[in-house]
């Protein structure tokens, strides 16, 4: 600030007290305007939450009067691929694919002309492709030779395996497909079989759908176990689930291979750790989970009685806890450091990469091994910011054009990453988001958040094939969310489990392009026409160059 002239005769010996008392007058001027800024972004918070309550309200009142709700509009096209090119001299429509499959013909029916004058002759057939289904019970009766030998013994003929219990491998596949790929509720399915006359209780579809499922949920942490072990990331992202009344909480983690969900009451970081260890309850102390204790400032007083190797210090939460009350480590911080180290070495002992990328929307719990942040839920905090003047929307306008200016060049860089781009990028990212507004206190505070977490948002400077944004995740966990809506929650270990279960067999199915109708025969059939999906996903993985 500049002090203007003053055309005053001031004698000499006064200048002096008349200069500090000018600067005392702007220092204490700054100090007010930096007081109003701070006041200011709180209110502007303030106002920003009593607008979303207000919304909140106003949606609430057109809900209860049944009133036209907001507009549905379009997502943005930004990070959505580009669309074929198409031949213009083309008819429209004919770049689809075909509708017929030649191969699959299950009956055939020749039609003669109703009247043939006299003299004509064979010229062929015109062939004319119906598609229809066949919708009817099947009922088998098995008529069980029974003979009874000279000692009194009773020989009778075996069931096949696939007609153990009273419903075939096709009814319980298409329960389980109407459930799961359709998100029919099971009242509904037992409504639908009735009336195709299918003898079956609401009980018997529920038992069908959630117990003696041991088989899926070995096969689903099998996925789990082929996915960590062959990704170079995952995405993970979660959301809340019901279970038994009350709150808990769903995780899902993968990738483009394999989509694993968990449904529990906690959503810590020692929980998320238990996932990623898998169906394993030992606990191991190695140099991963010394690196990590140390990157948690956990006391040299109990780090000192630790020692770090390979071999597994116990079984069970109960062991854990022993092995740390006979070290003398009772302090809840440090209990609570010491088992997410322990869950950590275990982890990456069983196969878990220790450089693999965890992407997540900047979750505390999810910010492990070699983290990256989604840009979109980062460019959030600059967007939802509402300036109270001029200058400090436009400043939030300039800010935004530069990042997704900046967003399009990392999109190109991934597109071909060379050395010589790495620098240039990573001055651009100072440039942008090392800018001090001296009149947006708010605006500041985003920028700072993104310079904190520079590392984990050029994350794709080292891996360009990682994604900038967590929608991949979202993807997955909003099936969860749509089945959340229509069958509210679970209440029974088993029905929680299946569900899990069965919505990351299906997710894998459809990212690996099999079908998940399919899938279900196979399984129940018990033949080798769809592979163990963990077996599909270590084919697909590409090899290390």
């Amino acid at each position: 600030m500049q002090i203007p002239h003053l055309a005053i005769d001031i004698p000499s010996g006064e200048i002096t007290p008349l200069v500090s008392s000018l600067l005392n007058i702007i220092a204490q001027q700054q100090q007010m305007i930096e007081s109003q800024q701070e006041r200011i972004a709180k209110l502007e918070q303030d106002v920003t939450k009593l607008q979303e309550e207000a919304q909140s309200l106003k949606e609430q009142l057109c809900s209860a009067k049944k009133l036209k709700g907001k507009p549905k509009i379009q997502p943005s096209t930004l990070n959505q691929k580009e669309k074929k090119t198409i031949d213009l001299e083309q008819r429209p429509g004919s770049w689809k694919r075909s509708k017929k499959n030649q191969d699959l013909v299950d009956e055939e029916r020749v039609i003669e002309p109703v009247e043939l004058p006299e003299g004509a002759r064979f010229n062929g057939y015109r062939q004319y492709d119906v598609q229809d289904v066949i919708i009817k019970r099947h009922s088998i009766r098995f008529l069980r030779v029974e003979y009874v030998t000279t000692e009194g013994k009773t020989i009778v003929g075996k069931l096949p395996q696939e007609y153990q219990g009273h419903y075939g491998q096709t009814l319980k596949s298409f329960i389980l497909y109407q459930h799961h790929q359709c998100r029919v509720p099971q009242n509904l399915i037992g409504e639908q079989l009735r009336e195709l006359g299918i003898d079956i209780s609401t009980g018997q579809i529920n038992r069908l759908l959630v117990e003696e499922k041991e088989a899926f949920h070995q096969e689903q942490n099998q996925v789990l176990q082929a996915g960590l072990q062959t990704a170079e990331y995952i995405h993970t992202d979660d959301t809340g689930a019901r279970h038994q009344g009350k709150n808990g909480y769903c995780t899902v983690m993968g990738n483009d291979l394999f989509a694993h969900f968990t449904t529990t009451d906690s959503k810590s970081r020692q929980n998320y750790l238990r996932i990623l260890r898998g169906p394993y309850t030992d606990f191991i102390l190695n140099q991963y989970s010394r690196s990590y204790l140390i990157e948690q400032e956990l006391a040299a007083c109990h780090l000192s009685k630790l020692d770090f190797n390979n071999s597994t210090i116990g079984h069970g939460d109960d062991n854990w806890s022993k092995y740390l009350q006979n070290l003398g480590i009772t302090s809840k911080q440090a209990v609570k450091t010491l088992t997410e180290a322990a869950l950590l070495g275990s982890a990456i002992e069983h196969g878990l990469p220790p450089n693999l990328i965890i992407l997540s929307d900047g979750a505390k719990q999810f910010a492990l091994l070699s983290h990256a942040l989604c840009w979109i839920h980062m460019e959030r905090g600059i967007r939802r910011l509402q300036g109270v003047t001029t200058q400090q929307r436009t400043e939030i306008d300039q800010v935004l054009d530069d990042l997704w200016v900046y967003y399009r060049q990392l999109k190109d860089y991934q597109q071909q990453p060379t050395p010589e781009k790495m620098a240039p990028l990573q001055q651009r990212f100072d440039e942008i988001f090392e800018r001090h507004y001296p009149h947006h206190y708010a605006l500041n505070l985003a920028m700072k958040q993104f310079c904190l977490h520079k590392t984990e948002l050029l994350r794709v400077l080292d891996a360009p094939f990682l994604p900038l944004h967590t929608n991949a995740a979202e993807t997955d966990i909003r099936e969860y969310v749509t089945r959340r809506k229509i069958s509210g929650g679970t209440r029974n270990e088993n029905g929680r489990q299946a569900r899990d279960t069965f919505t990351g067999l299906k997710k894998t199915c459809r990212k690996l392009g099999i079908s998940f109708w399919q899938y279900l025969l196979s399984r129940f059939k018990q033949d080798e026409i769809i592979p163990p999906l963990a077996d599909v996903i270590r084919t697909r993985t590409p090899s290390p160059t």
